[in-house]
């Protein structure tokens, strides 16, 4: 059972992680660019450990940058005001849970 849970939550870590990449990687061509390269010397690193697994990660990170390759530049713009929209949103929270509430003296 906990490796069953462990699995669980190393899939959703993973998850996390690609949808991390992905939105990064809309923001401009130059995150993408920056993004494939570190991936690139990570499967590197990985496949010079030569652990086991290590050619199983290697294919993860290899996929992962397959994927960050094919984000199309169209998507930038929809993705950064989608960010954007989502800190200054945040941003309120913040400033709203901080405020004294009216009333209460």
């Amino acid at each position: 059972m906990r490796l069953d849970a462990l699995d669980i939550d190393v899939s959703c870590a993973l998850s996390f992680s690609r949808a991390t990449l992905c939105a990064l990687a809309a923001m401009s061509r130059e995150a993408r660019d920056a993004i494939d390269r570190c991936l690139g010397d990570e499967a590197a690193i990985v496949r010079i450990e030569d652990l086991d697994g290590s050619a199983a990660v290697a294919a993860t990170l290899n996929e992962a940058r397959h994927q960050i390759r094919s984000v199309r530049d169209d998507l930038s713009a929809g993705a950064t005001r989608d960010l954007e929209r989502v800190l200054v949103e945040s941003a309120a929270d913040l400033r709203s849970a901080r405020a004294p509430a009216a009333g209460l003296d």
